[in-house]
């Protein structure tokens, strides 16, 4: 009986070829995160963001990008590892020993196979999970950062509430608010407010402010009317409700896979079919990075790098103009994106047949003078 485990070539290669992925996909997540991080960094310092909600975000981030790292991370690590097999004159003491080159593919496939699931589980549930919880903090956060508008020095607004506030001095550790304005408008008593001092509480639970002035005075009427009334108070308390938030997702990347099944817009159907190429493409890219990856000693490790990086960038934007077609209704939903695996599958078998020897390109004679 033949034996099923896996032969000593084979778990040279699957190390070798894991290893080497692992690598790939922790630089190219740094180099992504990093220019997301600094878009993140730049809105904590606009005072967008709050600046302990960055880690959990970039975090977040870090999972929507493995669906689209680790299919270009597994290319290119199949043909660095390959690569250093060639170029050390390896590969040519494996084919001394009568090894074909399919059975080169079995470790890189049991390697795709792993790496699909794992793609298919983060694109049809994590990673939409995680762009909505993103989205969900930013804007629930967003919401936070407006109700809480004072400024010193500067007129501010707070959505939801009649009026408009000014603050000469704040001393945020003790919450109190020194030469304080309020200007109310609106049905229910407008006029203007102005205290001396000013103490800030804030409800953790419900997010609500309550601001307690201290020696202060009140200024009710309407202008250009002569009736005016002034009040003085010792201690006047303001609370400040905010309004409820309410989260809808703004992206259709971030919706749950079973509302796009539910859905019967083409949008909805293209932007699942997207999702179904991911795992896809990881399997497609593994049999492609093989016959891919050959070189000769002399042309280096990664001579062929380069080719495989452009195939990898002509593949996704047929992917994502795919998908634009069949939103829009230029293409039937039946054919959607799988025309392009079907082209890349054949590219990868026709690759495979010409590398076996199996297809050959015919040459003319050469006419030799007599």
């Amino acid at each position: 009986m033949l034996s099923m485990r896996p032969s000593v070539l084979d778990r040279y290669l699957f190390r070798e070829a894991g290893l080497t992925w692992l690598a790939v996909t922790i630089v190219l997540l740094a180099i992504m995160l990093s220019t997301r991080f600094a878009r993140f960094l730049g809105m904590a310092a606009a005072g967008v963001l709050p600046q302990d909600l960055l880690l959990k975000i970039v975090a977040l981030s870090s999972i929507q990008y493995l669906v689209i790292l680790i299919p270009v991370s597994l290319l290119m690590a199949i043909m660095l590892a390959l690569g250093r097999l060639y170029k050390d004159s390896e590969m040519a003491a494996i084919a001394a020993c009568g090894v074909r080159l399919r059975a080169l593919y079995r470790p890189f496939i049991r390697l795709a196979i792993a790496l699909a699931a794992i793609t298919a589980i983060l694109s049809f549930s994590a990673s939409p999970w995680a762009g909505r919880t993103a989205d969900f903090l930013i804007k629930q956060s967003q919401q936070q950062l407006a109700l809480s508008a004072f400024e010193a020095g500067q007129f501010k607004t707070i959505p939801g509430v009649p009026a408009v506030f000014y603050v000469g001095e704040i001393y945020p550790e003790e919450g109190v608010l020194e030469d304080v304005f309020i200007r109310t408008y609106g049905e229910q008593r407008p006029g203007i407010v102005t205290a001396a001092k000013g103490i800030e509480t804030i409800n953790g639970g419900t997010g609500e402010r309550s601001i307690n002035l201290i020696d202060g005075h009140r200024y009710e009427g309407q202008a250009g009317h002569a009736e005016f009334r002034v009040l003085s108070f010792a201690e006047q308390g303001i609370r400040v409700a905010p309004p409820p938030f309410i989260y809808e997702a703004s992206k259709r990347k971030v919706a749950s896979t079973l509302a796009l099944l539910a859905s019967d817009s083409l949008e909805d159907a293209a932007e699942l079919q997207w999702r179904a190429s991911a795992p896809l493409s990881v399997l497609l890219l593994a049999l492609l990075a093989v016959p891919l990856a050959h070189t000769t000693p002399r042309q280096g490790r990664y001579a062929k790098l380069i080719l495989g990086i452009v195939a990898y960038v002509f593949y996704a934007n047929l992917l994502g103009v795919a998908q634009a077609w069949v939103g829009k209704g230029q293409l039937p939903l039946w054919l959607g994106l799988w025309w392009v695996h079907a082209g890349v599958l054949l590219l990868a078998v026709w690759l495979y047949l010409r590398r076996d020897g199996r297809v050959a390109f015919r040459r003319r004679p050469v006419a030799v003078p007599a």
